[in-house]
């Protein structure tokens, strides 16, 4: 089983592409955080741009290059590395497949894609085992093959406005986000959370457990079993694996699975607690209201209220 493919098909993204930026001169740009749950991502298509986040170095963006915020933390963009003294770009916006801010520069020095891919609220588990940044380096660094080509259809996309275009970078905005957390988990010294269990082979049996029978009760005893260790083994290696007990983040992936359930509809309460482990609905609805801060039903109208429009 590809443990990976089933953690990110657990958490169903809204991929948007939704702003071009055609900059010249020396300029510093703030983008505030994002709410919980939105991804926000830079795609440069030709130039050089720095981004700086709070208590870390800026890092250069070349040509190419993507960078993927998991948190949505606030950055601010530049044209310089220069802890952002330098005034906001002068900025025209024109309407088009995407928003265009632009200085009215024949050629402009940078060229770049903004967007976000929203998870909403049911993806904390995954979201919260990543790094503040993604970097991926692109031709230059060829560390993808499918990279480039991804980043020139983007391109080819946004400047032809073909009809369905929107929709295509979308999608495509939501890929961004798969080849990121693939890069970075491959490359990564270390990881914590759900990544971290996957990351060790020795609990691989446990992660499959977790990922795909949630609508059983999984004691700590079976877990531990299916990996082939002692209970006191299979809890020391979890815990140094993840940073958290197993019930912990059992309980986690089946608050998230709930909450995706429930923004999709269709199913009533019950059926979605017995889904996730539940025999009472109301020992599930306790549990939800302790992990997301309200009802089940509550959930469910909060999101179809916030809902975004197409």
């Amino acid at each position: 089983m590809d443990t990976l493919s089933e953690l990110l098909d657990a958490y169903p993204a809204r991929g948007n592409l939704d702003v071009r930026c055609q900059w010249s001169g020396h300029w510093a740009f703030p983008h505030r955080a994002e709410e919980a749950g939105s991804v926000r991502f830079h795609v440069v298509l030709q130039g050089r741009v720095h981004i700086k986040m709070e208590h870390a170095p800026a890092i250069a963006l070349m040509a190419g290059d993507i960078v993927v915020l998991p948190a949505g933390d606030r950055h601010l963009l530049s044209s310089h590395d220069d802890n952002g003294q330098a005034p906001p770009p002068r900025s025209m916006i024109e309407a088009g497949v995407l928003e265009l801010r632009t200085d009215g520069s024949e050629m402009p020095d940078l060229d770049m894609l903004c967007g976000r891919i929203d998870f909403g609220a049911t993806a904390t588990t995954l979201l919260s085992a990543l790094p503040p940044c993604l970097h991926l380096p692109g031709e230059a660094g060829l560390p993808m093959a499918a990279l480039a080509p991804l980043v020139s259809l983007m391109r080819s996309e946004v400047q032809a406005g073909a009809p369905g275009a929107r929709n295509v970078v979308g999608q495509l905005s939501s890929l961004l986000f798969v080849l990121a957390v693939r890069r970075w988990w491959l490359q990564a010294e270390a990881a914590q959370g759900v990544l971290g269990l996957l990351r060790e082979p020795r609990l691989r049996s446990a992660a499959i457990a977790m990922l795909s029978r949630q609508h059983e009760p999984l004691a700590i005893d079976e877990l531990a079993a299916t990996c082939h260790m002692s209970r006191a083994s299979f809890l020391r290696l979890f815990e140094r694996s993840c940073g958290t007990p197993p019930a912990q983040l059992l309980a986690r992936l089946r608050m998230d699975t709930a909450a995706v359930r429930l923004e999709r509809g269709g199913e009533g309460v019950a059926v979605i607690g017995e889904a996730v482990g539940f025999q009472s609905e109301s020992a599930f609805i306790r549990a939800f209201e302790r992990h997301k801060g309200m009802s089940p039903a509550a959930y469910r109208r909060s999101t179809r209220r916030e809902a975004p429009v197409s």
